[in-house]
């Protein structure tokens, strides 16, 4: 496979270490903090699906500076519904929330978010096709209304990462912390995967020194989802 590299200018063609997307059908978005230089791997980088659970991203933003919360680190308590995954199974804070992607959790700060707001914010974000219309609980899950492309969701990781979307800088900066997953003296590498629907994501990004980089990486196909898209992004970072 061949990596297209697109800059403002112009057009380049570079070959470039691939990631391995093995049996999925997958794609990669890469974009130079610096340049704007922006990598695509794979054949599907405009094609707009379910953000899932990367949507926790946006998601915790819109929680933060709506007062839903008052910090990372406010507690809700669990309903006492037994889910699927134990560790969803207890009382969270938006920092252990997002570490397991609770879903109740971030459905719950829906609900706190209230729709009008919700959508208001998501349009203002211009996150994929803003479309919140499905139900307040699960319009980014599978078969939800809204959708986003590899593109959209590297560009918005890269708005975060320049803290010039439309939220406080410090919603900004402590979203990007609790997505942190690795943080060095002059190095860190953050990011959030995503499953719903046969598809997998991996969103984030990667800093060392001065060389800052964001990516969406997706799969889609038999067994993809969003710990799968990690490999692969874990695999072609060289973590």
């Amino acid at each position: 496979m061949r990596a297209l590299i697109i800059v403002s200018l112009g057009f380049i063609s570079l070959f470039a270490l691939e990631p391995n997307f093995g049996k999925f059908d997958g794609t990669a978005v890469i974009i130079d903090l610096n340049t704007s230089v922006k990598t695509i791997y794979g054949t599907h980088p405009d094609e707009r699906v379910n953000p899932c659970s990367t949507f926790k991203i946006l998601n915790s933003m819109i929680a933060l500076d709506s007062g839903a919360v008052k910090d990372e680190n406010e507690t809700i308590p669990w309903d006492g519904v037994i889910r699927q995954y134990p560790l969803w199974n207890r009382d969270h804070t938006m920092r252990s929330a997002i570490a397991v992607s609770t879903v109740w959790f971030y459905q719950e700060l829906a609900r706190r978010i209230g729709a009008e707001r919700m959508a208001r914010m998501v349009a203002r974000t211009h996150y994929g096709n803003g479309d919140t219309s499905r139900t307040l609980t699960d319009f980014w899950l599978g078969g939800g209304s809204l959708v986003i492309s590899p593109t959209e969701e590297a560009e918005f990781v890269h708005a975060l990462v320049r803290e010039k979307l439309p939220f406080s800088i410090r919603a900004m900066r402590t979203v990007k912390d609790i997505i942190t997953l690795e943080k060095g003296k002059d190095t860190s590498f953050g990011g959030k995967t995503g499953s719903c629907s046969g598809i997998g994501w991996f969103v984030g990004f990667v800093e060392s020194g001065d060389n800052v980089r964001t990516f969406a990486f997706q799969i889609q196909g038999d067994g993809a989802n969003g710990a799968e898209a990690k490999k692969i992004a874990l695999e072609y970072f060289g973590k």
